[in-house]
């Protein structure tokens, strides 16, 4: 996937990585810049302050603002040092200027192929998440996770409950993003992280629920739909845990950015299945996803 040439990459990206010891090459990710020449776009995502990769103390961090500032300069002004031609900063000979000036204590690294991001807001994040996997608070995954499958699913978040609790083998609850129960089968939505740090133990936890609750509805159709975040071209290896998920769950399980169209009509058609009459949804109780 990658190019020979930093000229020929119009869909792209860049590893910014801070040097932990400046006697060795020592140096982890702290950010992501993505950029796509023909629609004329470049994105930033950088280490925020509730955001902890290990070894990167409140020094590091200063030297990494002072850095994106005067990146951002550079990109204001088309130039960078030593180049003798404007540069755009959707271009990857941008970056890859920036590279070379670059190099000690916060660096940037050549510019790389990528696959072109069809939703860059949310995508940069999913990249970002890979390549720095950060240690960041359980509830910004979960929200991001949340936004993607409420954007996706669209006028039917108004159709399929959220939050509800649904029973699970042995007499238990769990909960559920969104969930719809008629005589005629359940209906349930969900989604997992796929680009994080913690993407294994994530979807293994996922897996076990799932079929916690499916062992509850002997007696009934039960529609899992699956909706994954996924880092720009599988970067976390995440492609045998869908496999996986697909395996033991369900046959839709679906990239929730890059597949939203194709999500919505999964959930279209399970929903026009499940709905009965009389139409019975799932009680809904305020909480957090497990």
């Amino acid at each position: 996937m990658l190019s020979t040439s930093h000229r020929d990459i119009l869909h792209g990206y860049s590893v910014v990585r801070a040097c932990l010891d400046d006697t060795s090459d020592h140096a982890v990710p702290v950010g992501v810049v993505a950029w796509d020449t023909p629609n004329e776009w470049e994105r930033w995502r950088w280490l925020e302050q509730d955001e902890k990769v290990r070894g990167i103390d409140p020094a590091t961090r200063r030297l990494m603002q002072i850095t994106k500032n005067q990146i951002q300069r550079w990109a204001n002004a088309r130039r960078v040092p030593y180049e003798p031609a404007p540069a755009e900063p959707t271009c990857a000979s941008f970056w890859k200027a920036v590279s070379e000036v670059l190099s000690t204590a916060v660096r940037l690294d050549p510019p790389k192929a990528m696959d072109p991001m069809d939703e860059p807001e949310a995508e940069i994040e999913w990249l970002f998440e890979a390549v720095v996997q950060p240690t960041q608070p359980r509830e910004r995954g979960a929200q991001r996770i949340d936004s993607a499958i409420n954007q996706a699913l669209g006028e039917l978040t108004d159709l399929i409950p959220s939050r509800p609790q649904v029973s699970a083998f042995g007499g238990t609850k769990e909960q559920v993003r969104r969930g719809l129960e008629t005589g005629r089968g359940v209906l349930l939505v969900d989604g997992v992280n796929l680009a994080a740090a913690t993407a294994r133990k994530e979807a293994d936890a996922f897996v076990s629920r799932f079929m916690r609750i499916r062992n509850a509805y002997g007696d009934r159709p039960v529609h899992i739909i699956v909706g994954y975040a996924s880092s720009p071209g599988g970067l976390n290896g995440e492609a045998h845990m869908c496999e996986e998920i697909q395996e033991k769950l369900t046959d839709q399980v679906l990239e929730v950015v890059v597949e939203q169209v194709e999500f919505k009509m999964v959930a279209a058609d399970a929903w026009a299945e499940v709905r009965g009459d009389p139409q019975t949804a799932l009680p809904v109780t305020a909480g957090t996803e497990e």
